[in-house]
């Protein structure tokens, strides 16, 4: 296990030279590389597997923190805002991790060859952020994943074929059961995964509960509780939160200003959005985000 996870860091080190996150040949899957530790920022979590192979990141959701070394992992099947930041990273020896989006579609497919859970865990206790040590199969699929980054033949035949074996690893392994729910048409997890989906493609839209739990085929009570259970925050908190983490993503990255941001996310009173932007993030739009700049660290997860 260990030499695989040592191939991995040394593979993402020579892809990914400089900070930040990196796109490589293989749509979904980035490297990522970061020199130094940070303090906990609130960001915007992607959908994917994530596996470091060096060094140590900390994701908080809700009140649950998750540690992941060398050598582990973290899942999460919808995207969620979370508060995260790299624990343990230095100019020799960085934080180097793998980025594998979760594709609904692609988990959906590898989860029905595999079959239904046998012993799915009970849905009132899952929580949509996953960890795990990663096994020697996985570190090894990984590794050889990023290996094939530096032959485009490779990296785009058998890329794809790597991808769906990590998600099969994934799957299979302790928390698969809980996973698959996310991915089965039936479960609870699944109409509120669908629920999500929809808040994120309609950030502008005022949220309708009643038609989020009417769709779900749950009562109101029943889908607040569910979307709290999955996500550790109400449907409106969630869609506040991701609208003011896209508003900043647009002025830190898109050069927007303040008012322009916040009307592409919705908000129709630029003094409310400044109110709850400076409440999230601890200072005025126009400041956090020359800070951000400044910085340099961006505003997606790690």
């Amino acid at each position: 296990m260990e030499s695989s996870c040592s191939e991995l860091a040394a593979t993402i080190a020579r892809f990914a030279p400089t900070d930040g996150l990196h796109a490589t040949p293989l749509a979904g899957v980035h490297c990522v590389r970061y020199s130094h530790t940070d303090r906990g920022a609130k960001r915007q979590w992607r959908a994917c597997l994530a596996i470091v192979a060096q060094g140590c990141k900390e994701v908080l959701l809700g009140r649950d923190v998750y540690r992941c070394d060398a050598g582990r992992y973290t899942a999460t099947p919808i995207p969620l805002p979370v508060i995260s930041r790299i624990a343990v990273g230095a100019p020799n020896r960085p934080f180097l991790g793998l980025l594998i989006d979760l594709d609904p579609i692609v988990v959906g497919e590898v989860a029905a060859q595999i079959g239904s859970p046998s012993d799915p865990e009970p849905e009132a206790r899952l929580r949509a952020l996953f960890s795990g040590s990663a096994d020697e199969e996985m570190l090894y699929a990984a590794a050889r994943l990023a290996r094939a980054f530096h032959t485009p033949d490779n990296a785009r035949v058998l890329g794809p074929l790597i991808v769906r074996e990590l998600f099969f690893y994934l799957l299979k392994g302790p928390e698969g059961a809980a996973i698959r729910q996310f991915v089965h048409s039936r479960s609870a997890m699944h109409r509120i995964a669908n629920a999500v989906f929809a808040i994120r493609t309609n950030l502008h839209k005022t949220i309708d509960v009643g038609a989020f739990a009417r769709a779900a085929g749950m009562s109101r009570s029943a889908f607040f509780q569910h979307f709290r259970n999955v996500t550790a925050m109400s449907p409106i908190q969630y869609q506040k939160r991701l609208r003011l983490l896209e508003a900043r993503r647009l002025m830190v990255e898109a050069d927007e200003t303040a008012e322009r941001s916040s009307f592409k996310v919705g908000y129709r009173s630029a003094s409310q959005f400044s109110r709850e932007y400076a409440r999230m993030f601890g200072a005025s739009p126009r400041r956090d985000a020359s800070k951000v700049k400044r910085v340099g660290r961006g505003v997606r997860q790690p």
